[in-house]
């Protein structure tokens, strides 16, 4: 499975789309999305930024990987300016964000979870040694 920087190229490929003027677009630098940077995760700013951007993009697909990489079984979106001037759709492209918001935030209450847990256990560790 991709890693949500791993989607965000393939967002890119997919629209034929040279990386550096992607990423200038989305007011971001290329180097976040190659080497070690590759493998580190998008603050939800930026995630927004992309969906409001791309509104073609599933958000779904994007945050979690599940689905398929534009909505509408791919179907491709009119240019975001001309829904952008239709009010209906204004509205369900800032649902889709909240939608989106919400995947962002439970990823990361899971992390945190995960991240307390292995705290737990390296304090644990780390009273056994002091007791040693």
């Amino acid at each position: 499975m991709s890693n949500i920087k791993e989607r965000v190229l393939q967002i890119a490929e997919s629209k034929k789309i040279r990386k550096t003027d992607f990423f200038k677009n989305l007011g971001l630098s290329y180097a976040n999305f190659k080497g070690a940077q590759k493998n580190t995760g998008l603050n939800s700013d930026t995630v927004v930024t992309i969906l409001s951007k791309y509104p073609d993009i599933n958000p779904t697909w994007l945050i979690v990987g599940e689905g398929t990489m534009y909505r509408n079984d791919g179907s491709l979106l009119r240019d975001a300016e001309e829904i952008y001037n239709e009010p209906v759709i204004v509205n369900e492209i800032e649902y889709t964000l909240i939608d989106a918001l919400k995947l962002v935030i439970s990823s990361q209450e899971k992390t945190i979870s995960s991240l307390e847990k292995q705290l737990t256990i390296l304090e644990s560790e780390l009273q056994t040694l002091k007791n040693k």
